[in-house]
This record gives C-alpha cells, sequence and structure tokens, in this order.
C-alpha cells in the first residue's frame, strides 16, 4: 500500500483560541441547565377570580405543555417577571455571540456535521442525553476530537451515516436523572423505528430513519461473559450492544462542541484514549472488514501524531493504562503499532 504522508495540521492559536472560548462559553450556559431552558419558557399571565397570576409555560421533552404557577403579579412578581424577561435577552444575546464564533470556526476550515447529522445530534443534546452519561463515539466523535485539539485530521471528513451513542447504567444514588433519546428522535419526524435484526436479543438498539440509511446505534460495555443479548443503560432508558473494550474509551469522557447549524454541546471519548481504542478495535476485526481495520490504523496515527505534539504525557499515560489490563490488551496494541508502521511509515 502506498506510504501515507498527510500530517495534522494544527488550526491558527487565533481558531484554537476561538474554539476554547466558545467551549466554556457553551459549558456556562449549560450548567444546571438553567440558562439553557430559559430560550424555550415564556411567562404568561392568568386572571383567575379578579386576580391576575404569574405561570412559566414550556414544552417538555416528551412534547407536552406544561405550566408552572410562580404567584401572584403583585410588585414582587411584576419584579420577576423583569428580571427573567432580561436574563432571556441576555441568554438570547449569548446564544447569538456563540453562533457567531462557530461559524468563523466553520469558516477556517474546522470539522463539522453535516445538516442531519447535526439535526440528529441537536435533538439529542436537547434531551439531556449527554448530561446524563451518553459519549459520541464514532465517526462523529472523531470530527469533534479534530476541533478539541485544534487540528485538521484527514479522515476526520469520512462519510458516515451513523450516529453511534455509548453509555452504561449509572446508579441512580450517584445519579438519579434520566433522559429519552428515542423521544427526542420522535420529534423529529424522521421516522425512526428498530432495525430488524438477526439476533432478537439485540432488537431496538439500533434504530434507522424512514428515508435513506441513517442510523442510530446504542452501545454499551460488555463486562463479563457475553450472554448474546442486550443490555439497558438505565438512566437512557434503551437497550444496548455490549461490547468488550469500550469501557476503557468511554471513562472520564470530555466535553466537547459539535460543529453545524449551531454549536452543540456533546460529550467524547478523551482523544488520547480514542487514539488507544481504534489500534485494540483494528486488532479485533474480521478479515472482511479490512478497510474498516485500515480507517482504525489511520484515525489512531493521525491522534497519535498530534497528540505527541500537544499532550504526550496524556498519550503516555492512555498507553500505560491499557497496557495494565494484561498481556492479551499489551499484544493488540503491540501488534496495531506494527500496522501502522507498516502502512504509514
Amino acid at each position: 500500500m502506498k506510504k501515507n504522508d498527510n500530517r495534522a495540521q494544527p488550526f491558527s492559536i487565533q481558531i484554537r483560541t476561538t474554539y476554547a472560548d466558545l467551549l466554556e462559553r457553551l459549558e456556562d450556559l449549560n450548567a444546571g441547565n438553567a440558562m439553557a431552558r430559559l430560550t424555550s419558557y415564556t411567562l404568561i399571565t392568568k386572571a383567575v377570580k379578579g386576580g391576575k397570576y404569574l405561570y412559566a409555560q414550556g414544552r417538555l421533552s416528551d412534547g407536552t405543555q406544561r405550566q408552572v404557577y410562580l404567584g401572584p403579579l403583585d410588585d414582587r412578581g411584576k419584579a420577576l417577571k423583569e428580571r427573567y424577561l432580561q436574563a432571556r435577552k441576555d441568554s438570547a444575546s449569548e446564544i447569538a455571540a456563540m453562533d457567531m464564533s462557530a461559524k468563523a470556526l466553520r469558516a477556517a476550515g474546522m470539522a463539522s456535521l453535516d445538516p442531519v447529522e447535526w439535526r440528529v445530534i441537536a435533538a439529542l443534546a436537547a434531551e439531556g442525553v449527554f448530561r446524563v452519561g451518553g459519549v459520541l463515539i464514532g465517526t462523529i466523535a472523531y470530527r469533534c476530537i479534530s476541533g478539541l485539539l485544534g487540528a485538521k485530521l484527514s479522515s476526520a471528513s469520512a462519510f458516515t451515516a451513523d450516529v453511534d451513542l455509548a453509555g452504561k447504567t449509572i446508579p441512580i444514588a450517584v445519579h438519579d436523572e434520566v433522559a429519552s433519546p428515542q423521544t427526542a428522535l420522535e420529534r423529529l419526524e424522521m421516522g425512526f423505528s428498530p432495525m430488524n435484526e438477526f439476533n432478537p436479543a439485540y432488537y431496538g438498539t439500533r434504530l434507522k430513519a424512514a428515508e435513506g440509511e441513517f442510523k442510530v446505534e446504542f452501545l454499551t460495555p460488555l463486562i463479563g461473559k457475553d450472554k448474546g443479548g442486550a443490555l439497558k443503560i438505565r438512566q437512557l432508558g434503551v437497550p444496548a450492544i455490549p461490547l468488550r473494550f469500550l469501557d476503557y474509551l468511554i471513562e472520564n469522557p470530555v466535553p466537547a462542541i459539535a460543529l453545524g447549524r449551531k454549536p452543540v454541546l456533546v460529550k467524547i471519548p478523551q482523544p488520547a484514549r480514542y487514539a488507544v481504542h481504534k489500534l485494540i478495535v483494528s486488532r479485533e476485526r474480521k478479515p472482511s472488514q479490512k478497510l474498516k481495520a485500515q480507517k482504525d490504523l489511520q484515525q489512531s496515527h493521525e491522534l497519535q501524531q498530534i497528540l505527541r505534539q500537544l499532550d504526550p504525557e496524556a498519550l503516555e499515560e492512555a498507553f500505560d493504562d491499557a497496557r495494565s489490563k494484561g498481556p492479551g490488551w499489551k499484544k493488540r496494541l503491540d501488534d496495531g503499532q506494527k500496522a501502522i508502521d507498516r502502512l504509514f511509515r
């Protein structure tokens, strides 16, 4: 195979600074999810038995309307209304400023999502999927990693028709909030429905849009022996395909920006863990999946290149953690690195 001379190219310091500022502002806006909700709720006044009362009205994740009583429209209620309207105005201004920053990042050539990908990711984020432990993996996550690292990665432009969403059950004692990715997909009115599976035990783990080949797949770590069935992610309420080595990939995920029509805050794997995991996955591919194995190796190769420049300690730590898990892990890593040497060096 012809040697690949493509190297990861860092963006300018101005673009990387713009990204870092936008990410921080998105996190601030989503902190506690309070400010983020301001744009979807309105204040209304209702007259009841000669008195006037203040309510907040908005749409819940299941599509139903809800009204929350705030109090009588007296001096205190009027002051509350003024504060609410001002906070809503400030939130709208902040969102407009962030949209401009995202536009500058896209103009600079930072990897972004196509319209369909963005619609799906934005709907999942609005539902709170990433807030309760959902993690993007796969090609879309790789594009997000490209922006997070502030570097152009050649394989970040690869086409995909999948959203791969990983997660593991979080005990109620640790996190009792839930989100419904299925509800989020239904609101898109794209006709998402469960695919027919070769193994009926996996029914519901993959949803496909009515038109085209676009799919959303739910995945979760395989702990212990594979019993041949799906495992439910409690806080997402979905069955998921259990996979070996996935627990390593999604440990301590990091926030990142999914660029599209508007910037969306998501969770993705740590870039160094992604690079190491791709080495392992490449060794698990079947002979019929040769092209997918080469794609795994290319992504790992590109990430290792840029991480050796930007954060070599994180890369070394990720390798050390994987190797410490046993000789089987170490052999896969060593074999993967040898394959990279053959293909790209």
